[in-house]
């Protein structure tokens, strides 16, 4: 496809269009449409283009992408500017200038994040608390990398190195995003490096320190948090997974609890007895909210269980820990029950082998156990053979001993 094709928009033909190896963009024009449409197609997108000639000077102007502008809106807007050239004006002088805050664009950004992204709570979260008290006066167009940088060094004086990569995984998607609506050319985190997470840092309990817990848990005054923080012990799920339940993701009778929005795809739950327990008595207690552990709106499902979790472990006598840790206790109390890492992993719901294996070094002795279990075989085949070769042995010096009057007599 060279420069000068020419054929009729529409939109099966463009849908039809790619860009031939070899070449980074070729442009098409419309042949029975406005003078001056285009069509710059590359392997990545199509982008309709109005380009005319003013005094004797070229100009261009992005009309927007193929499909989320279509056809005929591309030829309209094309035949406009078409129309201004024709009366001697620049069309480019009448582009609507955008010239947004970061506060303003954030309010957009999350009506966008509650269509597209599960995390758009935590989006909100980090945008009221941090994000817009930092940045929510500063231009789009004014924004830089030096700002994102100094917003992130001095979050690494009170957060860890992945709360901090977090927010910089917020703010580059914010960046793409005005990027994609032409608020800005290039997005305010591009080249900034993501901080070298610690993930091997864990905290696994005992199955002392765990019957502990759960003992606390169960005299807790706050009855729904300590079911919801018993059940990321016995299940190993996340905590939005438990909080955001659903009495109709529960069938108690197969011991199944289905878990549509988990963080590597829908998967399911296989329940144990304490589990089941724990999800019936909750199901009797939903009185038609719908959500198995409901906030202190029934509407709403359960929210921070932290003033909870933390009260029980100091009842328990235990270290200060995180809420994931629980997950990280119910792998551990699995290796160390002698189950494999391919169950763990089953189990977890990881999308990964490689995820699972930093359970491994959580119990040495069942570690030990399969070590040994090879030396106990290598071992047996040894002492077999050296029994082998001793009875040889002996059967030789006997036949050598009944032979030898017989060696005498002649």
């Amino acid at each position: 496809m060279s420069k000068t094709t020419r054929f009729r928009f529409s939109a099966s033909a463009i849908e039809r269009l790619s860009c031939p190896d070899g070449t980074k963009a070729v442009e098409v024009s419309d042949a029975d449409g406005v003078s001056g449409l285009r069509l710059a197609v590359t392997r990545s997108s199509k982008t309709f283009w109005f380009r005319f000639v003013l005094a004797g000077t070229k100009g261009a102007i992005r009309l927007g992408t193929f499909p989320a502008l279509s056809v005929p809106d591309a030829r309209k807007l094309a035949l406009t500017y078409r129309a201004q050239v024709e009366q001697g004006i620049d069309p480019r002088h009448k582009e609507e200038k955008i010239d947004l805050t970061l506060g303003e664009f954030a309010q957009a950004y999350l009506a966008y994040s509650r269509q597209h992204k599960r995390s758009h709570a935590d989006d909100a979260s980090k945008l009221r608390c941090w994000l817009l008290p930092a940045f929510s006066h500063l231009k789009l167009k004014d924004l830089r990398r030096r700002h994102v940088e100094a917003y992130l060094t001095e979050l690494r004086k009170t957060h860890s190195p992945a709360s901090v990569n977090r927010h910089l995984t917020l703010l580059s998607a914010m960046g793409r995003r005005a990027v994609a609506l032409d608020y800005v050319e290039r997005s305010w985190c591009a080249g900034i490096d993501r901080l070298k997470e610690d993930n091997k840092r864990q905290v696994a309990l005992t199955p002392e320190q765990a019957g502990r817990l759960l003992a606390a848990l169960e005299t807790d005054q706050n009855t729904i948090a300590a079911s919801a923080i018993a059940l990321l012990l016995l299940t190993g799920v996340r905590l939005r997974e438990a909080t955001t339940a659903r009495v109709e993701d529960v069938n108690l009778g197969q011991r199944l609890w289905f878990l549509p929005k988990a963080k590597t795809g829908a998967r399911h739950i296989h329940l144990n007895d304490a589990a089941v327990a724990i999800l019936e008595r909750q199901a009797s207690m939903a009185q038609g909210s719908g959500w198995l552990f409901p906030g202190r709106d029934p509407s709403k499902p359960l929210g921070d269980v932290r003033s909870t979790f933390f009260r029980a472990l100091a009842k328990a006598g235990l270290p200060p820990m995180r809420r994931h840790d629980l997950r990280h206790s119910f792998a551990s109390l699995a290796v160390s029950a002698g189950r494999s890492l391919y169950d763990v992993q089953a189990l977890l719901g990881h999308a990964s082998p490689n995820m699972t294996t930093r359970y491994a070094h959580l119990d040495n002795q069942t570690l030990r156990a399969a070590s040994q279990t090879v030396a106990d075989v290598v071992e047996k085949a040894r002492a077999e053979l050296v029994q082998q070769q001793s009875d040889l042995a002996c059967e030789a010096s006997k036949m050598a001993l009944y032979s030898e009057p017989n060696l005498q007599g002649e």
